[in-house]
Parts: C-alpha cells; sequence; structure tokens
C-alpha cells in the first residue's frame, strides 16, 4: 500500500531484517536435532510442529518481492548493482536449500575405486518440503530471467552450477521441472545461441 512512498534504503533495511528471519528458520530448519525436539515437545504439550518452513518460504519470497520491486521502481537512492548483487545472492541461497533438500542419493565407492551412486527413496516429510518450497523456487527462477540480458549474462556464471544440479535433482518438483525447462529454453538458450 506505501510502496510508493518508501525509500530504497528503507527497503533495504526491511529486507535485511526479513532476509535473517528468513536465516534463522532456515538454519533451524536444517538442524534435525533442535527439530526433533520441537516436535518432541510439541507433542508433549499437544502443539503441532512450529510452521518454521512456511515461515522460511513466506520471508524468502517478501525478500524477493523487495528486491524486485525495487527494480521496478527504481525509488530515490536507488543503486542498481547494490540490488543486483543481492537479488543474485538470494536467488542462489534458495536454489541451494533447494538442492539440498532434493539431493538425497547416497554414494558408495566400490571394491575396484568406482564410484557407485545409489537411488535412494525419498520420505513423505521431505517430498512434502520439497512441494512446499516449489513455488519460491520457481518465483527465483522467473525473477532469474527477469534481470534483463546484459545482466542474466553477467550473473549466469553464478546460477549455472545450480541450474546443473536443478536438472539433475532425482526428487526434484514438476513445476520446478518446468519452470527450468522455460528458463533453458527462453533465457540461457537464446543467450547461448547470440553468443557463438
Amino acid at each position: 500500500m506505501y510502496r510508493s512512498q518508501l525509500s530504497a534504503k528503507t527497503i533495504l533495511v526491511l529486507f535485511e531484517a526479513l532476509h535473517d528471519v528468513a536465516l534463522h528458520a532456515h538454519k533451524i530448519n536444517s538442524n534435525i536435532i533442535l527439530r526433533s525436539k520441537l516436535q518432541e515437545y510439541g507433542s508433549m504439550t499437544q502443539m503441532q510442529d512450529p510452521p518454521l518452513l512456511r515461515l522460511e518460504n513466506e520471508s524468502y519470497q517478501i525478500c524477493l518481492t523487495f528486491l524486485q520491486n525495487l527494480v521496478v521502481d527504481t525509488p530515490p537512492n536507488y543503486e542498481e548493482v547494490e540490488v543486483e548483487t543481492l537479488l543474485v545472492q538470494l536467488s542462489k541461497e534458495v536454489l541451494e536449500f533447494y538442492v539440498e533438500v532434493a539431493g538425497s542419493g547416497k554414494v558408495s565407492e566400490s571394491s575396484n575405486g568406482r564410484q557407485l551412486h545409489w537411488l535412494v527413496p525419498l520420505g513423505s516429510g521431505k517430498r512434502r518440503e520439497l512441494a512446499a518450497r516449489a513455488p519460491l523456487v520457481v518465483a527465483t527462477l522467473q525473477g532469474i530471467c527477469n534481470l534483463g540480458d546484459t545482466s542474466f549474462e553477467k550473473n549466469l556464471t553464478h546460477f549455472f552450477p545450480l541450474i546443473t544440479s536443478l536438472i539433475s535433482c532425482e526428487h526434484g518438483s514438476t513445476e520446478v521441472q518446468v519452470a527450468l525447462s522455460d528458463m533453458l529454453s527462453l533465457s540461457v538458450g537464446p543467450l547461448l545461441l547470440r553468443t557463438c
């Protein structure tokens, strides 16, 4: 409602605060011991598991929206390089977290030194987590594509390893694969054709 009245500095302060919330929620979500203690406490007190994943996703989504709005609105004292850097870092974080959750195959070494990759079925909790993270990842991939040709080309080296990891995710969401396919055909493909 007050978006047009906020300065770039104010929006970046809000971004930093929400980013801290998102990182803290992710840190707790990633800590298996702490999560099990929270679940144990919840079962003793008849409470449900705290909605930390939802808090994490919503905080990241708001952070992404803040930065995208800055790019669109270009308010006074707007520094394009700073916002672009924050947007790239935030996008990398979101994609790394998704790849981390989706990549659950176990690797073992055989007697002749070759690595064997075992496919391990993903538990229902991890499948639910991937499904919950998928809309944020889709929004992030779309945000990366909306960086603009010059910015996208400049930052593709930061994203390419994550893009290839997303392609090889055995347990990834269909939504993410569709968004990834769109990114490859609409942004990466034309960029590669231009540079050839």
